[in-house]
């Protein structure tokens, strides 16, 4: 049996039209200045693909096991589907994203008309919309929800050895005309359990992020999930759906870091957890046996404003570089419609300035349209981060993906703007 687990192509019809997929917090496209342009830019290190196809290959090895980032690789749609061709996969995963749903879409029907495998699709897109996705495309064969990579292992298992599937616990499928949820399967809690994810189908040299003082840079997870409760994100809302902050032994996550460094001379190290630092024992932890190790290697983290100068010096002392973390805005009142009432704006300057009294290069990330935004918020908001002075900021349109509070707020905004449109046009035409 052969299984491919892949993200999606870069480019869909238009050569000049870059699409970030798997890895991302939030899926997008950008455009480049020559068609299919190989240019180093920002892509996210795809976790779930990475864990999902190092544990199958530990754990089933009579099943062939491959792992492809066709958008890291540049690959269009012509460039997948002949990759697919040759390699004749009898399962095919895919993470599809939201941004390039109704591309994806497109190219694995055509897919199915030509090799004869069974497809299973996954990501934050098809984990809340999975019914819907089942009853309009019939040739989708399964969906893997949320947290995907035991679902995954057990299915393969199935699959490859006769058993029924009616057990996988985070399984959608068919049963004849029927569509079958299993019901989601409890998160993992113990971390430690995953090999290190696959790096050699996915190589290092593809993937770009925080890179503050050199290459390679690699992505690790030392956490996964997040106890606060942010309505726009992905992870936190739909992926684990649970405000369930789950750690790694900081021994095994050291073993990693050494692991890269001498397995593939890593230059940089950085932590894309959700927020690595809300838990301080774990982070001292981990600062601690780089200490103890002699471990000469840089990293970074993403965190949050919440670190105190302690467990800071903790970080610097192990060669900590960089630090990101979001305020998104400096409205009071949104940030208690977000769910982010925790961002103070006076802590963030402190720990702005312990940052650049240790040399820690700061990134701030921010917001705009947010709901209860305003241009005079926003405004100030960018005012704001003008002052704060970080070394470097992002800021993102805020967008409601499928799944989160903030897509069902907007459906509600949007349903009220169209009523009250509604109820003008009758005046009107009473009038």
């Amino acid at each position: 049996m052969r299984v491919l687990i892949s993200n999606p192509p870069a480019y869909f019809h238009d050569p000049y039209r870059h699409f970030i997929q798997a890895g991302s917090r939030w899926s997008f496209s950008f455009y480049t200045k020559k068609p299919k342009e190989k240019s180093k830019h920002y892509l996210p290190y795809p976790f779930f693909i990475g864990y999902s196809s190092s544990l199958l290959k530990r754990d089933l090895e009579k099943v062939e096991v491959k792992a492809l980032d066709a958008c890291a690789l540049d690959f269009d749609e012509e460039s997948f589907i002949h990759y697919i061709e040759n390699y004749k996969p009898d399962l095919l995963v895919v993470e599809v994203p939201t941004i390039s749903f109704p591309f994806v879409i497109k190219m694995l029907e055509k897919i199915s008309g030509i090799i004869n495998c069974k497809i299973a699709l996954a990501g934050s897109h098809v984990t809340a919309l999975s019914k819907e996705i089942m009853n309009e495309y019939p040739f989708i064969d399964y969906i893997l929800i949320g947290e995907y990579e035991l679902t995954l292992k057990e299915l393969v298992n199935n699959l490859f050895n006769g058993i029924e599937i009616k057990n996988i616990k985070g399984l959608v499928y068919r049963n004849g005309k029927s569509i079958i949820d299993n019901g989601r399967r409890e998160l993992l809690t113990n971390l430690d359990y995953l090999p290190f994810p696959d790096r050699e189908d996915l190589p290092i040299e593809c993937y770009h992020d925080f890179e503050i003082v050199g290459e390679p840079c690699i992505q690790m997870w030392s956490t996964r999930g997040c106890p606060f409760n942010c309505i726009f994100c992905v992870e936190r809302q739909v992926i684990y759906a649970s405000p369930l902050y789950r750690k790694r032994d900081p021994i095994k996550v050291v073993d990693e870091m050494e692991f890269c460094l001498k397995k593939y001379n890593a230059k940089q190290i950085y932590f894309d957890d959700e927020t690595m630092t809300v838990d301080r024992k774990h982070v001292r932890a981990i600062s601690e046996e780089i200490i103890k190790r002699k471990l000469d290697i840089p990293w970074a983290c993403m965190a949050d404003i919440t670190i105190d100068m302690e467990t800071l010096n903790f970080m610097s002392k192990s060669g900590c570089v960089g630090i990101k973390f979001g305020i998104e805005t400096i409205s009071n009142e949104t940030l208690k419609t977000i769910n982010k009432k925790f961002i103070d704006l006076r802590k963030a300057e402190k720990l702005v300035k312990w940052c650049k009294e240790r040399g820690i290069w700061t990134h701030a990330t921010y917001m705009v349209g947010l709901p209860g935004d305003t241009a005079k918020n926003i405004l100030a908001t960018l005012d704001f981060a003008k002052k704060l002075k970080t070394d470097s900021i992002q800021v993102s349109i805020a967008t409601p993906f499928p799944g989160t509070p903030f897509f069902e707020l907007a459906e509600k905004m949007v349903g009220l703007f169209l009523m009250i449109g509604h109820c003008l046009m009758e005046q009107i035409i009473l009038f």
